[in-house]
């Protein structure tokens, strides 16, 4: 029985205020660490399938193989606006002990699931089928594109009927057990790949290795949804059309955000095939692909506070929001301004070295363009799941549509001229016009965070330790080239050997340094001496 009333409109329920066993310190660095483990899993096989796939598969349908990704990816935005809002709503209802706006809520959204289910099958074929000839596909390659496609949204279709359980895991904090799930996945994938890839089969095999690896992820999703909530009852007769309302109303702005966010990261994909073959996309996707994985990195971090929010706002506790976001701005920006300082500096020859010389000149410039836009893209990604998490994210709508017009415009006019270069340039035009300057105005105003502690104490401490490994990594790049791998990992070690005391002793605070020594000598009982010394 739940702690309340049951009321029909979920933003009107009285919240108890309580603390949550995964709202606990120990919950929180067991969702961040799990998160940067499957995250580290991703880049690990991404690392090597990468070159393995190029190669096996060639320009051209490597190419096809990003664009379908893509057309398939549009479709999806729908299931983000979703599934954003069912991570909020069900940490709220779990916190609040609400089973039976929980049982309403997963059998409603099975429902609405379904049903986009069945129009994204549909709508997968009818692409297949008409918007296919269109791009820049070889002829003889087009039959098989198309299977591809259809392969790809009925993957997409069955993500959207088990994403509720998904999200699930998601709303209680349990991105341990999520990400163990979509290890096992992937690894499971991964290997069924390589022997079809060995074996001479192509393009459709690997949609249909997809489909089956996804479905017995989403099974394992199914039983532990089912223990954690063992009061969890999913039927018909639990349709509640009140408590619809408010997810879709929560939903729709996600939707429009994550379609603003396709287009900002996927178009440029669709806008190349459309002006140019279809194998260009393999050398912007090489260049891209990185930026991307950054982002995951960085977006995996922050992910975790968007249901923590919404506990916060839950439990009445508005001011820690405010704390939450300058202090978690700058743990994010700590990994990611390295990230993005290592891509600009090295990242081109790391292609060379990852890919083949062949990729460096074109996939390496295309990766410099996009890795200007990160270093202001980044800043927002703590507050845009904070806003998610308190409902407040209509600013994120605007800005990212905004975003999106212009990236999308700038990326056609420029691609007419400079290819696959004005593409890259169209999209960090655009994050930088409105992710460097509007975004940053609005979020803070709405979040009641005056901009000068924002800039002091969550950005300009991680300024010096990102200087420090640009000024390290190319210093050892100029006395020794990278042309290999311990070229370039002696590159990386130079950076890195000027970006740790930095950061040390400029990011990290007294208080954050002494929790971090602790943390050391509970693994490594026989540091004390070293620890000690490391900044008295």
């Amino acid at each position: 029985m739940p702690n309340m009333v049951a009321s029909p409109n979920p933003e009107t329920q009285v919240p108890r205020k309580e603390e949550n066993a995964h709202f606990s310190a120990s919950g929180i660095a067991r969702s961040v660490f799990s998160n940067w483990f499957g995250m580290g899993a991703n880049l690990l096989v991404a690392f090597f399938m990468s070159p393995f796939v190029v190669y096996r598969l060639g320009n051209t349908e490597y190419g096809i193989w990003t664009l379908v990704l893509q057309l398939t990816g549009y479709m999806g935005v729908v299931d983000v606006g979703l599934r954003s809002a069912l991570i909020r709503f069900i940490s709220r209802f779990h916190a609040q002990k609400d089973n039976d706006s929980l049982n309403a809520l997963f059998s409603t959204t099975l429902i609405v699931y379904s049903v986009l289910a069945a129009a994204c099958f549909g709508l997968g074929c009818l692409m297949a089928a008409f918007a296919l000839p269109f791009l820049h596909i070889p002829k003889d390659l087009m039959g098989e594109s198309r299977i591809t496609l259809m392969v790809a949204a009925a993957i997409l279709g069955t993500d959207f009927i088990f994403a509720t359980y998904q999200a699930a895991l998601g709303g209680l904090s349990r991105w341990d057990l999520r990400n163990g799930v979509a290890v096992g996945v992937m690894v499971l994938r991964t290997i069924l790949s390589v022997v079809a890839l060995l074996t001479g089969y192509g393009l459709v095999s690997l949609a249909v290795i997809q489909l089956g690896s996804s479905m017995i992820g989403h099974a394992f999703e199914v039983a532990l949804v089912r223990r954690l909530l063992p009061d969890l009852r999913i039927s018909a007769r639990n349709w509640r059309k009140s408590i619809l309302g408010p997810v879709l109303s929560h939903s729709g702005n996600s939707f429009l955000i994550s379609l603003g966010q396709t287009i900002n990261y996927g178009v440029d994909s669709v806008v190349i095939a459309v002006f140019l073959p279809v194998a260009q996309v393999t050398l912007y996707a090489i260049g891209m692909r990185l930026v991307q994985q950054l982002r995951i990195v960085i977006n995996g971090s922050a992910l975790i506070v968007a249901p923590l929010a919404s506990e916060l706002d839950a439990q009445g506790r508005h001011d820690e929001v405010g704390r939450l976001l300058v202090r978690g701005t700058k743990y994010t920006l700590l990994v990611g301004f390295l990230g993005t300082v290592a891509l600009l500096t090295i990242g081109p020859d790391f292609i060379k070295v990852w890919m083949g010389v062949q990729y460096g000149p074109s996939s390496g410039l295309i990766l410099r363009i996009m890795v200007v836009s990160q270093f202001v893209a980044l800043t927002e990604m703590m507050a845009t799941h904070l806003l998610y998490g308190l409902g407040k994210h209509r600013i994120n709508v605007y800005c990212t549509l905004a975003e999106a017009v212009i990236n999308l415009g700038a990326s056609i006019v420029l691609a007419k001229r400079y290819g696959i270069y004005g593409v890259a340039a169209g999209t960090t035009v655009a994050a930088v016009l409105v992710k460097g300057t509007v975004f940053p105005m609005l979020f803070l105003r709405v979040l009641k965070v005056d901009w000068r502690e924002y800039l002091r104490f969550g950005i300009l401490p991680n300024i010096l330790p990102t200087l420090g490994f640009a000024a390290g990594s190319l210093a050892m790049h100029d006395f020794v080239p990278i042309h290999n791998w311990p070229t370039f990992f002696l590159s990386s070690a130079a950076g890195l050997a000027l970006w740790a005391p930095l950061a040390w002793f400029t990011a990290i605070d007294d208080a954050e340094r002494d929790r971090l020594r602790g943390l050391i000598r509970k693994v490594l009982p026989g540091s004390d001496a070293a620890i000690t010394s490391a900044g008295g």
